[in-house]
């Protein structure tokens, strides 16, 4: 169903967002030896040749998909000047109208009223609207092969380029029917892509009917019958609408038969060839229901309207129009009754009879009976307005006499009934068996399933419902499909965080798919300080801020920025570019203005070309004072050198203290060079503190160990193995005061089961050598000063003097690297072992 807009002031006021720069591009595939390509018209591209016939012309030269690309990042390369990041496919869903007017116009303001354009960009994703041209006249297999045919195309084309395709792969959000058909397309693109081509990295779908939708059966049968006894010409036009495949085989009421019994036979796309995208497991699905799961069917009438209305002279009924329509459960019981009499001529009626429970199946609902309501009873007055004349007599000399009109009834006791079922949107089985087969659909409750890993009881990874924990719970009935939160010009504060938490769930899931177990950090940079790979999708306290306000980031300035390899440069510049040479290199220097709030983050733009190799790692160091006092090493990054803008996010320390303190940020690059640009430094504010807990140190011994890398700073410090004694040792030269080396761990790992550090070292050297884990904290130790034992020095130094706390997860004994530096120049230091105790 399509959304209903009424007022963007007051969306945008909510998000506080302007309006982003959106490219739309329509997309014509391979026909009659055409070839496919991207267009901004909706004729298909100017390079093309004509038609040479009219199903020609019909076939190739007009689109069934188009895109809008909200806010790209900006490219050379390509015909449009923009190329795709990260790109999140949002798929439109069912607009049942016989135009099919359906726009991408509204369909981005839809997804503004919940910020999610504006949630994606900040979260580093591209919003890609997809719409198709035709969603009911078209079936659901014939939308899902154009956009299979339109993945393909994004892999390869000249158009647009996907330079990053292999790790940013597709994300696909399918709204109502816009699920079905991007379900069905993400299996048929993954079995079908090639091992260049983009992966799907995740699906997920919100309140799709994957089990099939409901459509009371009263009312398709009551539009059948206006449609063809009646003959009311809207009738038959929408008759037609819900025939037509892209409805049709969404419902489980079915519309092309005399009964409108519902059916799950195999032969059906949903329980039939669907299923094999269903029970796909090559990537993760994520189903989203806007319906409660409390075991029983909600209350409601059992007659949902009552319309009667008749006209008569002294006491005859000339004409009568009736219709009501509403549930049963038993196969002689009347679900709907209808009938248009004039005179006993005219006299056409259909009484149905059959079950009809599925109206009030456990899900969200849509107000069917209402509109059905309003509907005829509006075509009702016109037939029998409350002004009627009837003429007694021949036609040219007859008299014409006013007619009594009025209602018998006229009574709306139900405006609501279920749409999606919520045993469908999930998918969910029972015994094994399809949950819509059976009265599981109408008796399950939240109780009986896991929602984060519903295993057996969902084709899903994840399935989330309206459980406990949801805003919505407590409303007697479940909410309207797709509701809405702009409702007569105000905003309706249950049905946004409803809408939320469901978006929440989804983003929270694509955050444990992006998140790289092994490196401790997630591969988009951006989720840093939103996101915990080990939070809960159901805990509301863990939503992030940027969901809650629409997207927006709240960001600080820099007060201060130099650039040592343009010296010219400072914070006036939003873009600096420089030659970066080979080796650990401090390329930046920024100053806080302010102290940035607890879990805060630093975030930096970088473009790299020329690279003279496959590699650069980033570093940010946070300092005392501007020369680069009291450092604490923040993880490590990988940097993309693919000459496109990337960013990168550092989590600064949640310890208020810590962050008085260190105000100053040193920018770090390790490569063999390349050029570079650095862009919009900022410390953006409303992150949290969201770091997991690290693991524990894969060994007790630091050196020697062949897992650990040992780095010089600078090339004033010179490292070579030698022996002293017979034994194997590591001679550290530091040639200026304040020079170091530091070993590094890998990543940041907790030391809490250790007390303390050992270290070994020559005698008579490392006597002006410190030693400290991360960051220097006050009073950190020196290695003179020490006993002799078996030839060598020996120091045992406690951790909680040698690790800065302030500046670690939760306060823990953890780092990233041990640091040694020299307080003298000339210094020497011999060390023969270093472990921990």
């Amino acid at each position: 169903m399509k959304f209903t807009i009424k007022t963007m002031a007051l969306l945008l006021a909510l998000v506080g967002l302007p309006f982003a720069k959106s490219t739309d591009l329509y997309f014509f595939e391979l026909s009659n030896g055409v070839s496919p390509c991207l267009a901004k018209q909706f004729m298909r591209c100017a390079s093309d040749t004509a038609a040479t016939s009219l199903k020609s012309f019909f076939n190739s030269y007009i689109h069934k998909v188009r895109i809008r690309i909200i806010d790209a990042p900006e490219s050379d390369a390509g015909e449009f000047g923009i190329y795709l990041e990260r790109p999140f496919l949002i798929i439109d869903g069912i607009h049942l109208s016989t135009d099919e007017q359906r726009t991408l116009d509204q369909f981005e303001q839809d997804t503004r009223e919940f910020g999610i354009p504006a949630m994606l960009k900040s979260l580093g994703y591209t919003p890609v609207l997809v719409q198709f041209s035709q969603t009911v006249r078209r079936s659901l297999t014939s939308n899902a092969e154009s956009l299979v045919n339109l993945m393909h195309y994004l892999n390869s084309n000249s158009q647009l380029p996907f330079p990053n395709r292999a790790e940013d792969g597709f994300i696909a959000l399918g709204i109502s029917q816009g699920g079905i058909i991007g379900r069905y397309a993400a299996y048929r693109y993954d079995i079908t892509r090639s091992k260049t081509e983009a992966p799907i990295r995740l699906y997920a779908s919100l309140d799709s009917p994957h089990q099939g939708a409901v459509m009371p059966r009263g009312l398709i049968s009551t539009i059948d019958f206006w449609a063809t006894e009646g003959g009311v010409a809207s009738a038959e036009a929408f008759n037609d609408l819900i025939k037509g495949p892209g409805a049709r085989d969404l419902l489980l009421y079915q519309t092309d038969t005399e009964r409108h019994d519902s059916s799950t036979a195999e032969s059906r796309f949903l329980f039939g060839e669907y299923r094999k995208a269903a029970n796909y497991k090559g990537f993760p699905a994520v189903l989203v229901a806007q319906g409660q799961l409390k075991g029983k069917d909600p209350s409601h009438a059992n007659t949902y309207y009552d319309l009667n209305r008749f006209a008569s002279l002294a006491g005859k009924v000339l004409g009568r129009a009736s219709s009501h329509f509403g549930y049963s459960l038993t196969p002689l019981t009347t679900f709907a009754y209808n009938r248009k009499y004039r005179t006993a001529s005219e006299d056409e009626s259909k009484t149905a009879y059959g079950i009809s429970r599925l109206d009030f199946v456990q899900g969200s609902t849509y107000p069917f009976p209402q509109t059905m309501y309003e509907s005829l009873r509006e075509g009702m007055m016109e037939a029998i307005p409350g002004t009627m004349y009837y003429r007694v007599g021949f036609d040219s000399f007859g008299i014409d006499v006013e007619l009594n009109t009025e209602w018998e009834t006229d009574k709306l006791n139900q405006a609501v009934s279920t749409f999606i079922p919520t045993a469908s949107a999930l998918d969910l089985k029972c015994n094994g068996e399809l949950s819509m087969r059976s009265d599981c659909a109408h008796t399950i409750t939240d109780k009986d399933i896991k929602f984060e890993n519903p295993e057996g009881r969902s084709t899903a990874k994840a399935a989330y419902g309206i459980d406990p924990t949801h805003p919505r719970y407590g409303e007697a009935i479940s909410g309207r499909h797709i509701e809405s939160p702009v409702k007569d010009g105000t905003i309706d504060p249950q049905v946004l965080a409803g809408m939320q938490t469901d978006i929440w769930r989804v983003l929270c899931e694509v955050a444990k798919q992006d998140y790289d177990y092994d490196a401790k950090t997630f591969r988009n940079p951006m989720l840093n300080g939103f996101f915990a790979p080990s939070a809960s999708c159901m805990d509301q306290t863990a939503m992030p801020d940027i969901i809650k306000n629409g997207g927006v980031l709240q960001t600080q300035d820099l007060a201060y920025a130099r650039y040592d390899y343009n010296k010219g440069a400072s914070e006036s510049e939003n873009t600096v570019e420089f030659q970066l040479p080979a080796g650990w290199q401090k390329v930046a220097t920024f100053q806080s203005a302010t102290v940035p709030p607890s879990g805060s983050s630093f975030e930096i733009k970088i473009k790299v070309d020329s690279p003279k190799s496959n590699w650069m790692k980033a570093e940010l160091l946070l300092t005392y004072v501007k020369n680069g006092g009291g450092q604490v090493q923040l993880t490590e990054q990988n940097v993309t050198q693919d000459g496109s803008e990337h960013t990168l996010r550092w989590q600064l320390p949640a310890n208020t203290e810590a962050l008085e303190k260190h105000r100053w940020f040193r920018l770090i690059l390790n490569s063999n060079g390349a050029k570079v640009t650095l862009s919009e430094p900022r410390i953006i504010t409303n992150t949290r503190a969201l770091e997991p807990a690290p693991s524990a140190v894969t060994s007790d011994k630091i050196y020697p160990n062949s897992e650990y890398a040992i780095t010089p700073w600078s090339n004033t410090v010179q490292i070579a193995e030698s022996q002293f004694n017979g034994k194997n040792v590591l001679d550290i030269a530091f040639g200026n005061r304040y020079d170091g080396v530091h070993i590094s761990l890998g990543e940041i790992r907790s030391m809490d089961k250790f007390k303390s550090l050992f270290v070994e070292f020559v005698p008579g050297t490392c006597e002006n050598t410190t030693v400290y884990f991360d960051t220097k904290p006050v009073g950190s130790a020196n290695l003179g000063n020490n006993r002799l034992q078996n030839d060598f020095v020996s120091k045992i130094l406690p951790l909680s003097e040698i690790v800065n706390t302030l500046v670690t997860p939760n306060g823990s004994l953890s780092a990233s690297r041990l640091t040694l530096q020299s307080l003298h120049s000339n210094e020497k230091c011999s060390i023969k072992s270093i472990s921990l105790l």
